[in-house]
């Protein structure tokens, strides 16, 4: 066997030993979603928080002080949400069946009303094919799923706290074994800043006006639905008009007909506003990632890790591409992560 021949045969043998650990690792990844997603959503908070930790040590108070201010902004953050929710989650979910029963009514009326006109053949069951009511049981699956997480959220902080406190400690371990690394954290960290902070003031706007929007109109459960436009929000592409569907179908059902359509109008106003001209405008080049990627990343963390991968997919999948760039071996990956506008910054250097 020549040279060339042998090369190819390791460059092959390589590809299929990546592939291989990638399935593994995806594998790893989805056996222990649970505990994968707590360590995740600690390191997100470790992130986010370290910036208001080192300005409050700066201002010369204690670490332990610092610390207990931020946990203190942790909990009044978690309480309001709570409060928000309240009773609310629990009206919702004691009459998801009774609204479940009624789309179910108003469904059947329309696919008769269909079969009387000819436009549809009677053998063929609307319901069973596509059951508008189902969106109502995703609505309460979702705030239910909420409702686990922040009873999982003790051990959260705990890792939270330890992380946030071993950060000083880890940096200065990075910087002596890989002062490269250490800019690849110190990157990550700073681009996860700006996203969370973009994202959180652009969802909270999107949140607030969709409560005030269907509170005016009079629909049921402002409020959830308001904290269900701002936890999807998070989602890209996709988050915002799953967050519309259920509150829009049940302002048909419960609401006068001009009024159902304006709670359709907020949302389509309010998220073309914030998402297409507010938030691209703030964030600017700071994602990094293709809409191609965005989407897929979606699907995938989704797959992985359920709704709480699919809300933290972004932040995931920059994380991954900031990594991939700081390796040469890996940087021709992360630039197919990449958009166009990376590509053509590329083309000038060269």
């Amino acid at each position: 066997m020549n040279d060339s021949n042998r090369i190819g045969s390791l460059g092959g043998l390589k590809i299929w030993i990546i592939l291989a650990s990638l399935v593994i690792v995806i594998a790893g990844l989805k056996m222990a979603a649970q505990m994968v997603i707590l360590f995740l959503l600690a390191i997100l908070l470790t992130a986010i928080a370290l910036a208001p930790f080192d300005w409050l040590k700066k201002k010369m108070l204690p670490e332990a002080f610092a610390l207990a201010i931020i946990l203190f902004g942790l909990w009044l953050a978690s309480s309001v949400i709570v409060l928000l929710l309240g009773s609310s989650l629990n009206s919702f979910l004691n009459s998801l069946p009774q609204y479940q029963e009624r789309m179910e009514s108003v469904w059947i009326a329309f696919q008769s009303s269909l079969i009387q006109n000819g436009l549809l053949d009677k053998n063929f069951d609307v319901l069973k094919q596509m059951n508008p009511s189902q969106v109502f049981s995703l609505a309460g699956d979702i705030f239910s799923g909420l409702s686990n997480l922040l009873s999982n959220s003790i051990l959260v902080v705990l890792i939270f706290v330890f992380m946030l406190l071993e950060v000083s400690s880890f940096k200065n371990k990075l910087a002596y074994i890989s002062p490269a690394s250490l800019r690849s954290m110190d990157k990550i960290v700073a681009s996860l800043k700006k996203y969370f902070g973009i994202k959180i003031l652009t969802s909270l706007a999107t949140g607030i006006l969709i409560s005030l929007g269907l509170a005016i109109l009079g629909l049921d459960f402002p409020i959830l639905w308001g904290v269900l436009a701002f936890l999807l929000n998070f989602i890209p592409n996709i988050g915002s008009i799953v967050a519309a569907i259920p509150a829009v179908l049940l302002a048909f059902l419960q609401l006068p007909f001009w009024a159902a359509m304006g709670s359709l109008v907020l949302y389509i106003a309010v998220n073309f506003v914030i998402g297409n001209v507010i938030e691209p405008k703030w964030m600017g080049k700071s994602l990094g990632l293709s809409t191609f990627v965005v989407f897929v990343s979606l699907i995938i963390w989704g797959w992985i890790l359920g709704t709480v991968g699919m809300l933290i997919s972004v932040p995931l999948t920059m994380a991954l591409k900031i990594a991939l760039d700081s390796k040469p071996e890996t940087r021709n990956i992360g630039l197919f992560l990449g958009d166009e506008d990376e590509l053509e910054e590329l083309k000038k250097k060269s």
